[in-house]
């Protein structure tokens, strides 16, 4: 069939499956997982049965080897229309692979490819050939207005109401992660059945907030000097799809409130006023305060005024989102001063 690429992935494959009209090899990604992962079930399911071991064949990781893949490939199905070969987050779309380049021109008609990657390098041969040869479907995380479309269908589906207002509530507090969100909304129907409707309150007493403990997780490693933890926690907050702006906010946001809690601890304010004082639920002003004693009044002025001066440089055009926050990163595990003993 003609060729098509990099169009809106969802389109895509839902006209080819409801036409039955396949390509001999695609290739899957984008930032969104759950979409993606969603419609490599689906297309596997319209082609062939996925517990025929005979003719579908899964290849995961680094380590996945060209030649059993094209072995397999290669090979005629038994008792059915096609073979299908799944190859995930191979890397052969970052690397090249010269062995797939040279074997997919000659693909039997009977087999047919699915690649899901991660990491795509328009650039390599291995992605123009696949974007030449077959269908190219990325899958790109909604915005806040289509996320929370998609969630109330979720919640109309179980006829239980909720506002817009709340559903915005529900994404700021959980993230754009649509498997996040998914799971959340699941938690919040099953506890509203009974009384049809879900509030700001449910979603306070239910749901985690991912990005906040993860920023949380990472002021503990930069207070430890622990520069792999903190890199690792701001590479999870990108493939949430947070924007580095939004983190950067975040990481000021609880700097600021660390600040007011060190001012308190010093002026003699007693731990059992401060939830209250700085609106922290009881269950983390424990950690709240076990942070702020990590830091120096001094240090923490000193964090809160890195990130700002961050901020205006993003706002001014001086300096993309990613960068500064990557830089205030990395100056406040060179320089945000060692644990203090209190």
């Amino acid at each position: 069939m003609a060729k098509k690429e990099k169009a809106n992935g969802m389109a895509i494959l839902n006209e080819q499956i409801n036409k039955k009209e396949f390509s001999r090899v695609y290739l899957l990604g984008g930032t969104e997982p759950y979409l993606i992962y969603q419609y490599r079930d689906k297309l596997i399911a319209a082609m062939i049965d996925p517990n025929d071991t005979m003719n579908f064949i899964t290849y995961k990781g680094e380590n996945s080897k060209p030649e059993d893949i094209i072995e397999f490939a290669d090979t005629m199905p038994f008792f059915t229309e096609r073979r299908v070969v799944l190859v995930e987050n191979s890397n052969f779309f970052k690397n090249g692979c010269e062995k797939l380049e040279e074997a997919l021109e000659g693909l039997p008609d009977t087999t047919v490819m699915i690649f899901v990657e991660k990491n795509i390098d328009n650039r390599k041969k291995l992605s123009k050939l696949v974007a030449q040869l077959g269908t190219v479907a990325m899958f790109d995380a909604p915005d806040s207005e289509m996320l929370a479309v998609w969630l109330n269908g979720m919640f109309v589906e179980d006829q239980i109401a909720i506002s817009g207002a709340t559903l915005r509530y529900l994404i700021d507090r959980v993230g754009t992660s649509m498997n996040l969100l998914k799971n959340e909304a699941d938690k919040l129907r099953s506890y509203a059945v009974e009384k049809g409707s879900v509030s700001k309150e449910d979603i306070d007493l239910l749901c985690v907030n991912q990005v906040e403990d993860k920023i949380f997780d990472m002021i503990d490693a930069i207070s430890e000097k622990k520069q792999q933890k903190a890199m690792e926690l701001y590479d999870d907050l990108l493939y949430l799809q947070e924007a580095p702006m939004k983190i950067l906010v975040l990481i000021t946001r609880n700097f600021m409130q660390l600040l007011k809690i060190r001012f308190a601890l010093d002026t003699g304010t007693p731990e059992g006023q401060i939830a209250s004082a700085f609106g922290i639920r009881p269950y983390f002003v424990k950690k709240y305060i076990a942070q702020a004693r990590s830091f120096t009044k001094e240090q923490l002025l000193s964090c809160v005024r890195l990130c700002q001066e961050a901020d205006t440089s993003i706002k001014t055009g001086k300096m993309r989102d990613k960068l500064a926050t990557e830089m205030v990163i990395l100056e406040l595990l060179l320089h945000g001063g060692e644990k203090q003993e209190v």
